[in-house]
């Protein structure tokens, strides 16, 4: 998933010796089963072989099967702003490897970037875990990293209540943290990301992530592009923001509502996120610091 993974931990005085080791554990082979399931960028997984005739009926693993199934329920959930049949706006840009095998490639064609907006998107399911997902290839990235915190959390959960999951800044925060009061959590500035937070979050048995055009940003023909791909029109969308943060029960929820709530932009995204209940914090693309009245109590330092 080219990024980092922690676990952090606190005590049990009930538990196994080795859980700490046991929970580590738990979590690296949750997260390396949904990428060798679900990840573009390999060509042995069942996505890449799906991908390769999306129109036709494929068998694929369960983790792969249900990546497919909450990707349809948060595009439904959405209304179409999250929608994985981005992949082919995705390698256009030239963002075709991993990130961690280098930079997207700078010099593509522009006229591949023509395309139609995309029709309704109704993959088909069969009991048997047979799925075919339409005319489109698929690029379950947007979810995939917040469904690999929710299943390793219940992997542990039962033994080990009190932990924090973090995966490239987003976070599962379960139970009450190593001081009882909640984890402590800091929003990233994007335009210093190793430098000091900009506003902290305190948290307890909630998830946090964050959609940003930090890293994962790139010159394509003199234009700066980024991965966050409007379905509506194939091109990087968020106009005048630099990242979003989303506070929901769900990790996959809160990936999935940072990156939709990012494409809204910065001059409907508050009445938009309130509307639909969800606690965010934006940061515009001239540094200012937004959040909206559900992530109020969440609050408890802001650098302005």
């Amino acid at each position: 998933m080219a990024t980092s993974v922690i676990v952090s931990v606190c005590h049990t005085p009930t538990a196994a010796a080795d859980y700490h080791q046991k929970a580590l554990d738990r979590v690296r082979a949750v997260f390396s089963e949904t990428e060798a399931s679900c990840s573009r960028f390999r060509q042995s997984t069942d996505l890449s072989k799906l991908n390769q005739s999306p129109s036709d009926w494929h068998s694929v693993a369960p983790l792969c099967f249900s990546a497919i199934s909450e990707a349809y329920d948060a595009y439904k959930v959405t209304k179409g702003l999250f929608d994985p049949r981005i992949l082919r706006d995705l390698t256009s840009l030239g963002y075709v490897n991993s990130w961690t095998a280098g930079l997207p490639d700078s010099r593509s064609n522009p006229s591949s970037r023509t395309r139609q907006a995309l029709n309704d998107w109704k993959p088909e399911f069969e009991s048997n875990g047979k799925v075919r997902v339409g005319e489109f290839p698929i690029d379950l990235g947007g979810i995939g990293k917040g469904l690999a915190l929710r299943w390793s959390a219940k992997e542990i959960e039962p033994e080990t209540p009190n932990f924090l999951i973090e995966a490239g800044g987003d976070c599962i925060c379960s139970g009450t943290g190593p001081t009882g009061a909640g984890w402590n959590i800091g929003v990233q500035n994007p335009f210093q990301p190793d430098g000091d937070p900009l506003m902290v979050l305190r948290l307890s048995d909630i998830a946090v992530c964050t959609s940003s055009t930090a890293v994962r940003s790139w010159w394509q023909n003199g234009v700066l592009r980024h991965h966050i791909i409007d379905p509506r029109t194939g091109e990087p969308g968020g106009n005048g923001l630099a990242a979003v943060t989303v506070i929901d029960n769900d990790p996959a929820l809160a990936e999935v509502w940072s990156k939709s709530l990012f494409l809204v932009g910065r001059d409907s995204i508050r009445e938009f996120s309130e509307i639909r209940g969800v606690a965010a914090v934006w940061i515009t693309d001239r540094g200012e610091i937004f959040r909206n009245s559900l992530a109020e109590p969440y609050i408890i330092w802001n650098s302005l």
